[in-house]
Parts: structure tokens; sequence; C-alpha cells
């Protein structure tokens, strides 16, 4: 492993994170590609400690301190001090657990989002040229709120990478930023709720990774649905400068406003099969809803009640858990007593209709999916989004 010292050296970044496992490194790692793009990866005797730089390293940290510890919005307005910290933010995260002002699982919870998130860039900027390394041992970080496995947030990062990558958007940084190029257009190709939203959010100063916090999308399906609005001239993609501390309060306030409750509906799908999930979020995103994909059922229940959708739809099959048991469970919570319930099989028997009645079912869709009868079936359950 090298020194200060040393002149930096090219290698790839998993070789590098192996290096400071064998070698239990504790120290700092400095990460630099051709375009003299920086970043530093904090470890503990080999183990993970904390992440920043890149071209957002202010932006990250609102994004993710606003995601993973909302009640603490009036901290992230405070930029200036989070620029001027030598590990961009760390120390504030001790301060606030050692005030009791963050719960230190949340602390862990931003490191560990903002390390994978990291190594994701370092991963992007990999493919397009060499990275110089260089390690400073003497830079050490308390290490009291998390040690992350460096090998497992690597496996994450990587993944994260390949199913991006995968999706067609290996040359598309989540970093930069979607601007509307022909609103008139927009407004004549998409449903209203669509128009209103996009209009709402997409202004060429918020990221990708920022617009799909305040939709409350996943980033892939999201970016994916919006190429399409790109190849037809609707939306264009321009590079987004990172926040600086005079600008981040009126950026905030209008982060706040966008994500008040005039989003559309956010609807749930509890299916085991990734590619029935992938189908149903291209019916529902494209037709202005918000989703959220469950595919574990055994995590359906906690995440429910975490996100309370006003609309579940409900895989028959599944493993441990199948759709009748589950819709039992979710009747059995008061919130959810009201909220339609539309189970989703290719078994459409009479048998199985009357089981799915007797535990509360609103109604039964055969698969596969037809994108008709989706949005039948929202229409009819949630008139709502129709009133708006």
């Amino acid at each position: 492993m090298m020194t200060a010292h040393d002149n930096p050296v090219t290698d790839s970044l998993s070789n590098q994170l192996e290096i400071c496992i064998q070698t239990q490194f504790t120290g700092r790692l400095d990460v630099c590609d051709d375009n003299n793009q920086a970043w530093s990866l904090y470890f503990c005797v080999g183990r993970l400690v904390w992440a920043k730089g890149g071209s957002n390293g202010l932006r990250r940290w609102r994004r993710l301190l606003l995601e993973q510890c909302p009640q603490m919005q009036k901290q992230s307005t405070d930029l200036a001090e989070v620029k001027a910290s030598q590990s961009q933010g760390y120390d504030l995260l001790l301060q606030w657990t050692k005030q009791q002002q963050m719960a230190g699982e949340r602390a862990a919870s931003m490191i560990r989002a903002t390390v994978v998130e990291v190594l994701f860039d370092v991963l992007q900027q990999e493919r397009t040229g060499q990275l110089s390394c260089a390690s400073h041992a003497q830079d050490a970080l308390d290490a009291s709120l998390t040690l992350m496995n460096s090998r497992q947030a690597l496996t994450q990062a990587q993944q994260d990478w390949a199913a991006w990558s995968n999706a067609g958007l290996s040359n598309l940084s989540p970093n930069i930023a979607p601007i509307l190029r022909n609103a008139d257009l927009l407004s004549q190709q998409t449903s209203p709720q669509v128009y209103q939203a996009l209009t709402r959010v997409i202004d060429g100063d918020r990221s990708l990774r920022d617009v799909a916090l305040m939709l409350k999308q996943d980033l892939l399906l999201f970016t994916r649905t919006l190429i399409a609005y790109v190849r037809k001239g609707m939306v264009e993609f321009v590079q987004v400068p990172d926040l600086s501390p005079p600008r981040l309060e009126k950026d905030l306030g209008r982060f706040e406003r966008s994500a008040k409750p005039t989003a559309a509906p956010l609807v749930a799908c509890i299916d085991d099969s990734p590619i029935e999930q992938r189908m149903m979020a291209q019916v529902l995103l494209q037709a202005g809803y918000r989703c959220i994909a469950i595919q574990d059922p055994v995590q359906a229940l906690p995440m429910l009640l975490e996100k309370r959708p006003e609309f579940i739809f409900l895989d028959l099959v599944m493993p441990i858990a199948n759709g009748y048991e589950l819709c039992a469970q979710i009747r059995r919570i008061s919130q959810f007593q009201e909220v339609p319930v539309v189970i989703l099989t290719g078994n459409d028997g009479i048998i199985d209709r009357v089981r799915a009645k007797m535990v509360g079912s609103t109604d039964f869709i055969s698969k596969p999916i037809a994108a008709e009868k989706v949005l039948a079936a929202l229409k009819k359950y949630l008139p709502v989004l129709n009133d708006k």
C-alpha cells in the first residue's frame, strides 16, 4: 500500500479496496480520474468508515440527509459548515449523534448510502478512463458510527452499476439534470398527471437522483421512463453544478414545496418476479402514478407501513407467504382496511375469486399484466386521481 509521500499509481477500484482490506489499512484513500475529479474513501482496519468527493458532494449530502433523516432539514441548510469540514460532513454526523439530535442507526444508514453512491460514481468514471490512487495512513476518522464491510459495499455498488449499465444507461450519469425543452409537446403526449409531475420538478437545476427522490421513484425506473421523452425531444439532459451555501436554503425550499402531498397516488406492487415488477412499474410511471416495488413478501408489511401506499397490487403465488395470507394480514391493519387491494394471478378460477374476496381483496386481475386492466382498476377504485 502506498504512503502519502509516494506518487499516485494507476489501478482499478476493486484492486485498491482489496489491498486496503488485506493490509487492514486505516486512513484515507484518494481516487482521481482523468478529468481531475476526486473522491476520498476512509478506512479503519480495512473497513469503510466514510466517503466524500465527486462533482456533487454537497448535493449528495443534502439529498441523503433529507432522505435518511428528514427531521434534520434545518441543519441541512448550513452547507458552509459541511463544505468547510475536512470530511465533508462526517464530523457533523458524529456531533449530532452525540448530542442525540440524530439516531445512530439513521447516521449509519446515511453513511452506507453515501459510500455506495460514491463507489458507484467511481465505477462509472473508471469505465471511461484510468484512475489514480494514493493512500494517506495518517488521515483516520472516528469509526464509532459504523464500520462497513468493504467487499459488501463494493458488491452493492457493482450491482447497482451493472443494473444501470444493463438498462442502457452507462453513458448517462445520475448526477446530470433533466430539463424540459418542449412543454407543449409533453402536455399533448402525456397524461395530465405526468405533465404536472414533470413540470413541477424538472427544471435543469436538479439531478436525476434529486428528482427521483422528490417523486419517490426508483432512480433506474424513473430514468428509463425519462429516456422516452428525451428521444422525442421533450426533455434534455444538462450538467448541473454542485450546491453552494448561499443557494441551498432557496433550493431546499423548492424541494419541500415539490414534496408536498400534491403528488400522484402511491401504488405498491407486491410480486416476487422482477420481470412482473418492471412491467407494472412501467405502466404506473407512464400513467403518472408513483410506485413502490416489493419483491420479498416477508418485508411487505413493514414496507407498507413505512410508505403508506394508496393502492396495492398483490401477487397470489409467492414463496413463504401467499397472496391470500398477506391480504388477510393487510386487512388486519387499521390504516389499510379501506385501501384497495387487487390480487394478480394466472389462476383465474371461481374458487380463487371467492377465496380472494373472503380475505378482503377488492378485486382480481388475471396475468399476464396488461396496462389497460391495471389502469382500469386504478380508475375504478382510486377515483381521487381523476378529480385532480
